[in-house]
């Protein structure tokens, strides 16, 4: 399957990497590619998908998907397969970017313009109860370990996500560059490729450093803590691996 228009990115436990693909003139597909950057053709999936523009794998290893169309959702895959029993409607607009935190919390960024926040109805259960919306208008966002953050085009801002849960989202710093997209690490740390066109990683409670310089506009990005890189999309027809220290490391395209 062809690269066309790589959005949204996911990285799972075994560094693979997981491409939320726009196609012009259908219905969209996800790829997948191994920590070779070699796409595993065979697993490419397109049940279910609907001009997919973001991915996000949750704690337990499945994958979910937010479709911009028919209808706007969210919709969980295990080892490939959707669970259709496991398909959010309720609050999402056109999903732009999601996230799941640790405590199975699926975070959704609705069309650039609000944040619906959803959490399991049991223990072990997905996501599926809408609790909160957040009236901020974040571009991306991303939730690390005990902090999320979410960039608008002018700033990104570092919260509390225990105090976020609680209705009280604006406690945090905030950084003097806005985030195309964001993405953290197992560390606590967030890395953001900024609307000034560089790569920062942004510490909870410290400041933010420069890593590198972007030659594009960042669509989607995620960290794999294994190998210790940065997958970086430009929404056009290439996805940029970066080592977690701002080097360019590989480009993936057709």
């Amino acid at each position: 399957m062809p690269l066309s228009e790589p959005l949204g990115l996911a990285v799972d436990a075994s560094s693979n990497l997981y491409v939320a693909n726009l196609v012009g003139g259908s219905a969209g597909n996800i790829l997948i590619y191994n920590s070779s950057y070699v796409q595993q053709t065979s697993e490419t999936i397109t049940q279910g998908i609907f001009n997919p523009e973001s991915v996000a794998i949750d704690p337990y290893g499945n994958l979910w998907v937010g479709n911009v169309t028919n209808p706007s959702s969210i919709t969980e895959y295990t080892n490939g397969v959707q669970d259709t029993s496991n398909t959010i409607t309720n609050g999402i607009v056109t999903p732009s970017d999601i996230a799941v935190d640790g405590l199975d919390n699926l975070w959704v960024v609705n069309d650039f313009t609000d944040v619906t926040i959803y959490s399991p109805t049991a223990v072990y259960a997905p996501p599926s109860k809408l609790v909160q919306t957040l009236n901020i208008a974040p571009q991306a966002i991303a939730v690390g370990a005990g902090a999320f953050v979410y960039g608008t085009g002018s700033q990104t801002f570092l919260e509390s996500a225990s105090t976020t849960l609680e209705g009280n989202p604006f406690n945090g710093g905030a950084y003097g560059f806005g985030a195309n997209a964001l993405a953290p690490d197992n560390a606590g740390n967030i890395y953001v490729a900024g609307t000034d066109g560089n790569l920062y990683i942004a510490r909870p409670n410290s400041t933010s450093s420069r890593l590198a310089t972007l030659t594009f506009t960042a669509a989607g990005m995620a960290v794999d803590n294994v190998k210790k890189r940065i997958y970086i999309s430009d929404g056009n027809s290439k996805i940029y691996v970066y080592s977690t220290a701002g080097a360019l490391i590989h480009t993936i395209h057709n």
